[in-house]
């Protein structure tokens, strides 16, 4: 088991307990469409025959997860400079980043090799070319510590706005080490949610969506629009597989998801300025996650902040166990 490496806005690290124990075990697959941090898939251990999955549409956080998974020898020594002392060097990677300032040297060479026709056809050069170019966004290490740096430098893992904190850099470190053992066998993507959703729906699988909670997206290093929330919940309902949706406890949620089980819960809210303020969530699946759980272990668990109960059944289950 792995931790996450850094931290996140609406990270579900202390919540992994709760979810672990409503996730079917005989699983095929296992696909989270919003990774993030992916505490979830690195708290699971791998098993044969469960392919795992992470993905997000955030190139820079999956060419971290690239980085840390193919290259975390080279990604450790680029870090030499870690950790961030100063707002001055917050705003330089901020900056660097925003701006792609790398030169892909190794990537440019070989696009020049294509336009030798001695080595390769018109036909084959533009067949190459995309394939090169997709890996000149991923693996590049100097773009993933730039990443790296930003998301510890900023407020709650939001990667916008400083708020340097104290961290111990062997601790960090050995996260990265952890993490990139456990994604060895692990498939990472950087595809749009939904797409990836309907390509991977399996009877046998599991999906574990985390998007932007409702009207709060802008804390987020993302887009997420209305729209986007009611597209996502449009694929979700035709799964044919197990589904597991991580929301904040919001009218318009419950009402967008009323086909599904609604699991509430109360938690600190990391984002507020004051102390002692809380959060109301919600985990909701397409299936009864009571034969699963055992309301004994789970419902009458306090967890840190506040008990979980089962606060809606639908009239007709989207999947029947």
């Amino acid at each position: 088991m792995a931790r996450p490496f850094f931290p996140w806005v609406g990270s579900k690290e202390k919540l992994i307990p709760y979810i672990r124990r409503i996730m079917p075990e005989k699983l095929s697959q296992y696909v989270e469409p919003f990774g993030g941090s992916g505490a979830v898939l690195l708290s699971m251990k791998p098993r044969p025959g469960r392919l795992d999955i992470y993905n997000d549409f955030n190139v820079e956080l999956v060419n971290l997860f690239c980085c840390v998974k193919e290259q975390s020898n080279a990604l450790l020594r680029e870090l030499r400079f870690f950790p961030l002392h100063s707002r001055e060097e917050f705003e330089w990677y901020k900056n660097f980043l925003e701006h792609r300032a790398v030169f892909f040297e190794n990537i440019e060479a070989e696009l020049k090799v294509l336009e030798d026709r001695d080595c390769f056809t018109e036909e084959q050069a533009e067949a190459l070319t995309p394939i090169l170019r997709e890996r000149a966004r991923l693996y590049d290490v100097h773009r993933a510590a730039a990443y790296f740096k930003r998301v510890w430098g900023s407020f709650s893992g939001t990667t916008n706005s400083f708020g340097i904190k104290p961290l111990k850099l062997k601790d960090a470190l050995e996260r990265l080490l952890e993490a990139a053992k456990r994604l060895e066998d692990a498939v990472i993507e950087n595809k749009d949610a939904v797409k990836l959703i309907l390509d991977r729906d399996r009877p046998d699988g599991l999906i574990y969506c985390d998007p932007p909670y409702y009207d709060a997206e802008q804390y987020y290093d993302a887009v997420f629009s209305t729209e986007d929330h009611v597209r996502l919940h449009g694929a979700l309902k035709e799964c044919k597989g197990y589904v597991i949706v991580s929301y904040n406890n919001c009218e318009e949620i419950r009402k967008l998801y009323s086909g599904f089980y609604h699991l509430s819960f109360t938690r600190q809210n990391p984002m507020a300025q004051q102390a002692g303020a809380v959060y109301e969530e919600l985990l909701m699946t397409n299936y009864d996650p009571r034969p699963f759980a055992g309301q004994a272990t789970l419902f009458d668990s306090p967890l840190e902040f506040g008990g979980m109960r089962l606060t809606h059944i639908p009239e007709k289950p989207l999947k029947i166990i």
